[in-house]
């Protein structure tokens, strides 16, 4: 996982790699598409799969409660992760996670994240993403 000084070196950088600029767009663009997921292992994020045990809580969390809180972070977002939903085999949804400042970009395909985003559901997810 890049860490803040990592981000920050990468921003300072005098002449960035085409890699380096991409990096930099997922990581802080409040921008989502299906268009980025090819590359996104050559900028070192790593594919997991989320154990099936916990689709249930990830489900209730993105699509079957209402959100009960707006919440505003003044800190700049780094997405960290992206969840990607798939139904049939097709990517229905992406979800671009900032942990550290509670926030999340979405980008779906006829379906809506419409719970996700109060602080218990970071809270929630955060450990099933860590899980080993």
């Amino acid at each position: 996982m890049i860490d803040l000084n990592q981000i920050g070196e990468l921003q300072d950088k005098k002449i960035q790699s085409e890699q380096d600029v991409f990096l930099l767009s997922v990581l802080g663009d409040n921008q989502v598409d299906t268009a980025f997921l090819k590359r996104l292992e050559d900028v070192d994020y790593t594919k997991t799969l989320i154990n099936g045990k916990h689709y249930g809580v990830i489900d209730s969390l993105f699509f079957r409660k209402a959100r009960q809180e707006d919440i505003d972070s003044s800190c700049i977002h780094e997405f960290r992760d992206i969840l990607v939903f798939y139904k049939n085999k097709k990517c229905i949804g992406l979800a671009k996670i900032c942990f550290d400042c509670k926030a999340m970009v979405p980008w779906d395909r006829g379906v809506q994240f419409k719970g996700f985003g109060d602080w218990s559901d970071y809270d929630k997810l955060h450990p099933i993403l860590r899980e080993k």
